[in-house]
C-alpha cells in the first residue's frame, strides 16, 4: 500500500478484523458472501482471482474513474471492501483501486488440498511491517495451502500470554475454506528462554495461567486450535512439559479445538538432550491431535556444514515418531531455506537469496545422490563458501516419504523462504 489514504485504511481493516473476526461458529468451510459482514464477524480481507481475460483497476468505484492499472486473468487480488457493484483490491505489485465485481471469483482452495483430511500448513511470520515475504507468499498458493499458523503469540514466566492476532492472514485463510492456529512460543528479548519457560512449566499457578490465556485467545479469534512451539526446554522439565500438554488437552478438547506441537526431531530418546530431551513423545501422545516435526536443521548455523534435512534422517526421524504417534498425528515440518556457511559458521538464507548467489558467483549447484538435496560452493573474497539447501526437488523426495508412510501431512517452514514450485510438489504428492 502507498500513501497515507491506504496506510489510513489498512490500520481500520486490521481494528475491524480484530475487533470482529471471532468464534468459534464458523465453520472449516466458508464461503464468503457478497456483504461486508455476516452478522457480527468482518469477511475482509479475503483473496479472489481475476475472472477476465484483462481487467482494469480504477481510482474509484465507477467505470468513469480513471484506470490506474491493468491485471490479467488469473491474478490474484486481496480483497478490502466493496460499495455499489465494485470491489476496492490490492494487487500482487501492491497497487491498490477498484474493479467491478463480474470481473474476479473467490480465491477458494483447490480439489487437490482438500483431499480427505489432510493437512499442508505455512507458518505465518512477519519481522516488521514491511516484511511482506509471508503474506506474498501465501496470498500466491491459497488454493494450495490449507492450514496457516502465524507465528504472533508468546508467554512469560508467570503464564501471561501476549501477542498481535494477525488478522489479515487469518483472514485470507479462512476465506479460501482454510484453518488457522495460533502459535505460542517462549521467545524473550529474540531468543526462545529456557529460564522462561522452566519457570513457567515449574509452577502449576503459572501453568493454569497459561492454558486459561490461550483458551481466550482461540475463542475471541476464531482459531481452530494451538500450535505450541516451545523450544529450549530444559531436560530436566520433561515431567512438567508433559504435565502442560495434559491440562492444555483437558481445556481445549472439550471446545473441539486442536492441540498441536512444533516439537524437535528425534532419531532416539536422549533424555539429556537440552534441544530435544524435554519431549517425552510416549508421554505426550495422548495428548497432542497432530504432531509438527521440526525435521530441519540436521546441520545448524552454529554446526559444521551440510544438509538441512537429508533425506535418510528425515526417514529415521519419522521412523521413530511413528512408535508412538499413528501416521495420522503426524505433520512432517519441512524447511524452505538453506544456510551459507563460512569457517564452521553459517548464516540462514531463504531459496531466493541463495539463487541469488547461484547467480552472481556463477555456480552450478551439485544434488546428493544419498542425501537428496542440492549444494555447491563458491568464494568471494578470497573465503570459501559451502551451501546446502532445500527446492522443488529436496521437497519432491521427502514428499514419497510422507506417502510412503501415510502421514497427515506437511508444515513448511516458513511462507515466503521456500522455492514457490514446492506447492505445485505438494499437492500432487500429498
Amino acid at each position: 500500500m502507498q500513501g497515507n489514504l491506504m496506510t489510513t485504511l489498512f490500520a481500520l481493516i486490521f481494528y475491524l478484523a480484530s475487533g470482529l473476526l471471532g468464534g468459534n461458529s464458523l465453520q472449516n468451510n466458508v464461503t464468503v458472501p457478497d456483504t461486508v459482514s455476516t452478522g457480527q464477524q468482518s469477511i475482509y480481507p479475503y483473496a479472489a482471482t481475476v475472472n477476465s481475460k484483462q481487467a482494469m483497476i480504477r481510482s474509484g468505484a465507477s467505470a468513469e474513474s480513471e484506470i490506474v492499472d491493468t491485471v490479467a486473468e488469473g491474478s490474484s487480488l486481496l480483497v478490502l471492501s466493496e460499495k455499489n457493484g465494485w470491489l476496492q483490491v490490492q494487487t500482487e505489485t501492491d497497487k491498490s483501486g477498484w474493479i467491478a465485481k463480474w470481473m474476479v471469483k473467490t480465491k477458494t482452495l483447490s480439489g487437490s488440498s482438500k483431499v480427505g483430511n489432510k493437512v499442508i500448513a505455512g507458518y505465518y511470520v512477519q519481522n516488521s511491517q514491511s516484511d511482506q515475504l509471508a503474506y506474498n507468499s501465501l496470498t500466491k498458493n491459497l488454493g494450495s495451502i490449507n492450514m496457516v499458523i502465524p507465528f504472533s503469540f508468546k508467554v512469560d514466566q508467570y503464564g501471561t500470554v501476549s501477542g498481535t492476532h494477525n488478522s489479515k492472514a487469518v483472514s485470507l485463510i479462512r476465506s479460501a475454506g482454510g484453518d488457522a492456529l495460533a502459535l505460542v512460543n517462549n521467545i524473550q528479548g529474540g531468543n526462545f528462554s529456557s529460564n522462561t519457560i522452566h519457570r513457567m512449566l515449574t509452577s502449576s499457578t503459572a501453568r493454569s495461567r497459561a492454558v486459561n490465556g490461550i483458551v481466550r485467545i482461540l475463542s475471541e479469534n476464531g482459531y481452530q486450535g494451538v500450535n505450541i512451539d516451545f523450544e529450549n526446554v530444559p531436560a530436566s522439565d520433561r515431567m512438567y512439559l508433559t504435565a502442560f500438554f495434559r491440562e492444555l488437552s483437558a481445556a481445549l478438547r472439550p471446545k473441539g479445538l486442536l492441540v498441536t506441537a512444533s516439537v524437535p526431531a528425534k532419531t532416539y530418546d536422549d533424555k539429556k538432550s537440552a534441544h530435544a530431551g524435554a519431549y517425552d513423545y510416549a508421554a505426550l501422545a495422548p495428548y497432542i491431535d497432530q504432531l509438527m516435526i521440526m525435521a530441519y536443521d540436521e546441520h545448524y548455523a552454529g554446526g559444521s556444514a551440510g544438509p538441512v534435512a537429508s533425506y535418510p534422517w528425515v526417514e529415521k526421524v519419522i521412523q521413530y515418531a511413528m512408535k508412538y504417534y499413528p501416521s495420522q498425528k503426524i505433520v512432517l515440518g519441512i524447511a524452505g531455506y538453506g544456510y551459507d556457511w563460512t569457517s564452521g559458521s553459517g548464516k540462514a538464507r531463504t531459496y531466493s537469496a541463495i539463487q541469488n548467489l547461484i547467480k552472481k558467483y556463477g555456480v552450478s549447484p551439485k544434488w546428493h545422490s544419498v542425501y537428496k538435496v542440492p549444494y555447491f560452493t563458491y568464494k568471494s573474497w578470497g573465503t570459501k563458501h559451502e551451501v546446502w539447501y532445500e527446492n522443488s526437488h529436496s521437497t519432491a523426495a521427502k514428499m514419497t516419504l510422507v506417502k510412503k508412510y501415510n502421514l497427515r501431512g506437511v508444515a513448511v517452514w516458513r511462507l515466503g523462504y521456500e522455492d514457490q514450485n514446492i506447492w505445485k510438489i505438494i499437492i500432487q504428492n500429498i
